[in-house]
């Protein structure tokens, strides 16, 4: 499973790589040819949303979420683990109704062959898809974490358990 996350971080980077390519494209293509590239703002768009929910279960799984820590800092050790399995089960159920309720608005848009309309007219139902995945993956993490702090495992140098 933490392969799979990895690789889903992999994508993810290679998503951004494309809006980079794509937006780079478009500059020149619009300033020095005056040929703008049809459906920039609506692929970009869709890409970023992919790039989002692809990439997050790989930076929970890095811990690169923001975490502050000002507070639990000075709490024992116990009372630090404590609060960080009760934010992981908090995360995960809260995750869980965004996978659930993506993947019914998927489901929907999948039926109804839901169209975005502009420039380019592109279907809805894949990024409704990439949402439902990317939160299904970041669920899947987030148990991975529990599970890592309730048996007290280091998985990231560094980390502070």
């Amino acid at each position: 499973m933490r392969r799979f996350i990895y690789y889903l971080g992999i994508f993810s980077g290679v998503v951004l790589l494309g809006i980079l390519a794509l937006m780079s494209g478009e500059v020149i293509f619009r300033y020095f040819f005056n040929k703008p590239i049809l459906g920039t703002v609506e692929i970009s768009s869709y890409l970023l949303v992919i790039f989002c929910f692809m990439g997050i279960a790989f930076t929970q799984s890095q811990r690169g979420h923001i975490n502050i820590e000002l507070v639990t800092l000075r709490l024992p050790e116990g009372m630090q683990r404590m609060l960080r399995i009760i934010t992981l089960i908090l995360s995960l159920t809260t995750f869980m109704i965004i996978t659930w309720q993506m993947a019914d608005a998927f489901w929907k848009s999948w039926e109804m062959q839901e169209v975005r309309w502009g420039a380019l007219p592109l279907p809805v139902w894949p990024v409704k898809f990439m949402i439902a995945f990317g939160s299904l993956s970041l669920c899947l993490q987030l148990l991975l974490d529990i599970v890592d702090e309730i048996r007290n495992n280091t998985t990231l140098p560094g980390r502070s358990n």
